[in-house]
């Protein structure tokens, strides 16, 4: 059993509570059928002795002796060992009923002698055919035992994947939320520090006099930390969050022109393909992470270009972003999408690149019944991944 799988572990610790019960039961059973057994045995040995003058009339499993002045009789197939005749004797003598159970030949015998009205009557009970009788019981109830086990721990641990099944979900979720806050927050957490520590320099030479221009960089970089924390929350939540009706062509637009400065500064053209409006349903803030998160990525690979693309059919609507790096390894593939996936090594300044973005894409993707792809161009260089989803008519 893995630790891993509460559901199994759940479902076993059912099983084994049913063992324990089905234990009980089918002792009490055992013991109940044993005593109801012993009774019966013994009524029909005392009935036996005190109402039979004759072999003939003697019941099945029982083999009669009657002992009278005119003689002695006795049934056929009389096992061996028997009569016994001491007891026959010690009951002639003295007139007490006696009875125990003896062994003969690898079989148990439950013998009965009583005096009446003059004759002295044996009956012996040969115990064998309830002896395979309670086998069977037994087996009977081992096996409904283990058929129930069974049943048991499917079920359990059936009802327990149902029940945690919400939970697991919510885990995911939130383990998804830290990695993807982590993720976008690390560059804009970076570039608060380094504009603190140059006003704290620029403090010191102006005798711990703070500017304008300061201050009011360290609050447009702390709005933008909270306009992040926003875009992450509603992203998380996109089951929950209305869409409406939005020009992909347009939020297109608005991704590509915020990025313009970082393509600029690394020396890569970043194009915006002209097309018409094209309508999709979808919730806004998430739709951005995503095409922001597709063409940041291209801009960390590409050499020199970037093209962006609305691209369109009669019921779908899709973002191209192609980049001309170096394209994506054939041992990641599709595997690039997954967290934690990512082909790059650790940038100049040492920090290491975890492959969340693009998770974030496939996650939006899949909340808005739409899909993500990878490719790459004819000629062998580059990438292309294209966002696609449900145009809406």
């Amino acid at each position: 059993m893995r630790r891993g799988n509460p559901a199994l572990r759940l479902g076993l610790q059912t099983g084994l509570l049913v063992v324990a019960v089905l234990a009980v039961v089918g002792a009490l059973i055992f013991v109940l059928y044993e005593r109801a057994a012993d009774e019966a045995a013994d009524a029909l040995l005392r009935d036996t002795t005190a109402n039979i003058d004759s072999p003939t009339e003697s019941p099945p499993d029982v083999r009669v002796v009657v002992v009278t002045p005119t003689g002695e009789r006795m049934s056929a197939n009389m096992p061996d060992g028997f009569p016994d005749q001491v007891a026959l004797d010690a009951v002639q003598r003295d007139g007490r009923t006696r009875q125990e159970t003896v062994q003969r030949h690898g079989h148990e015998f439950t013998v009965r002698t009583e005096k009446v009205d003059g004759r002295v009557t044996q009956a012996i009970y040969d115990r064998h055919e309830r002896d395979e009788e309670r086998g069977r019981i037994l087996t009977a109830l081992l096996l409904a035992g283990g058929v129930g086990v069974l049943l048991a721990v499917l079920v359990a641990t059936f009802m327990a994947r149902r029940a945690m099944a919400p939970l697991n979900q919510s885990l995911a979720v939130q383990r998804r939320f830290v990695a993807d806050a982590s993720h976008e927050l690390r560059t804009p957490l970076t570039l608060l520090s380094t504009r603190v520590q140059l006003a704290a320099r620029r403090a010191r030479q102006r005798d711990g006099r703070i500017s304008d221009t300061d201050l009011q960089g360290v609050l447009s970089d702390t709005g933008r930390l909270t306009d992040i924390l926003d875009d992450l929350l509603v992203a998380a939540d996109t089951g929950s969050s209305p869409r409406e009706p939005l020009d992909l062509t347009a939020l297109v637009d608005d991704c590509v022109d915020a990025a313009r400065a970082a393509a600029h500064e690394r020396g890569i053209v970043l194009s915006a393909g002209r097309s018409e409006p094209v309508r999709v349903l979808g919730v806004d803030a998430a739709l951005r992470r995503a095409v922001t998160a597709l063409v940041d990525n291209a801009l960390d690979h590409a050499v020199s270009r970037v093209d962006v693309d609305v691209v369109h059919a009669a019921r779908t609507a899709a973002v191209r972003v192609s980049d001309d790096g170096p394209g994506i390894p054939e041992e990641v593939g599709s595997g690039i999408f997954q967290r934690f996936t990512s082909s790059r090594p650790a940038d100049d300044q040492g920090r290491r690149h975890y492959g969340i973005g693009l998770a974030l894409v496939a996650d939006v993707a899949v909340a808005h019944d739409g899909r993500v792809e990878v490719g790459g161009p004819a000629e062998g260089r580059g990438a292309v991944l294209t966002l696609t989803l449900p145009r809406r008519r």
